[in-house]
């Protein structure tokens, strides 16, 4: 097989058991995130895709999944790294801005599809929701591995991108063999996505709208490696995460309370 290149063709690897949805969607989910986000982001959302389905074939409990919601879940879940200008929040949470982007792109397209009196799997709320639920939770694990399947699946998928064969839920129970990793990676090469590569992208987020970064991972790029990724701006970035930790918000606010019930 050679790298994949048109975004319209996402092939089928039936040697790994990975037999595509049959879906217009899908190609559709592809183009946008190739037009709204780079190389990097590109392949890496592809391939998490790949290895959602590839897991899915290995635990029983994704044996009846959805796996179109799987796999445009995964293309889009990263859409809150855009590089295109007003797809992205001032405010929110990259993982939030993916999962809505994806609700607006989902609900044009079923609107798109209704108009053409298209077939295929409709796209109600229902399904709209648990997209947007897979792509908020798609950075933690410790909810979205309790939650609905393709929600856990979501999580797993792009978690197997940063482990590759080592991604293991319990001794000597590898999720991705090396051979199977090493196809995918042909078809939907690293292209910058490495810890360098990552770096970048977390702490342009934490110059750009520091506030969302301050109580989650994001921040602690932030406050390791400054707002440019270089040591600038860091010690006052560690004081902001510091000054909005749940902890001193949660200890002000309940002494507050307890003062205020003292008052006679």
């Amino acid at each position: 097989m050679t790298p994949q290149t048109k975004p319209f063709d996402l092939p089928s690897v039936p040697e790994l058991g990975i037999n595509l949805p049959h879906s217009a969607l899908i190609a559709e989910a592809s183009t946008y995130a190739k037009t709204h986000c780079d190389t990097t982001t590109y392949n890496h959302t592809i391939r998490s895709a790949y290895w959602a389905l590839l897991i899915a074939q290995k635990l029983p409990q994704f044996a009846n999944v959805d796996q179109e919601l799987v796999f445009v879940s995964c293309i889009l879940h990263d859409m809150g790294w855009a590089t295109t200008e007003g797809l992205i929040s001032q405010d929110k949470r990259f993982e939030v801005d993916g999962a809505n982007i994806t609700r607006d792109f989902l609900r044009e397209q079923e609107k798109q599809s209704a108009n053409k009196n298209g077939g295929g799997k409709a796209w109600d709320e229902y399904r709209i929701q648990r997209a947007w639920d897979a792509i908020a939770l798609h950075t933690t694990p410790s909810i979205a591995m309790h939650a609905a399947p393709e929600v856990a699946l979501t999580n797993l998928g792009v978690t197997a991108d940063f482990l590759g064969p080592n991604f293991a839920l319990g001794p000597g129970s590898s999720l991705i063999s090396k051979q199977e990793y090493q196809t995918v990676m042909k078809l939907f090469p690293r292209s910058g996505f490495t810890f360098e590569g990552l770096k970048n992208v977390m702490c342009s987020i934490c110059r750009t709208k520091p506030a969302s970064t301050y109580d989650n991972f994001v921040g602690e790029f932030g406050v390791k490696y400054g707002t440019d990724g270089q040591g600038a701006g860091k010690d006052d970035f560690a004081e902001a995460v510091e000054g909005s930790r749940f902890v001193n918000f949660v200890k002000q606010a309940l002494d507050s309370l307890e003062a205020l019930d003292e008052e006679e």
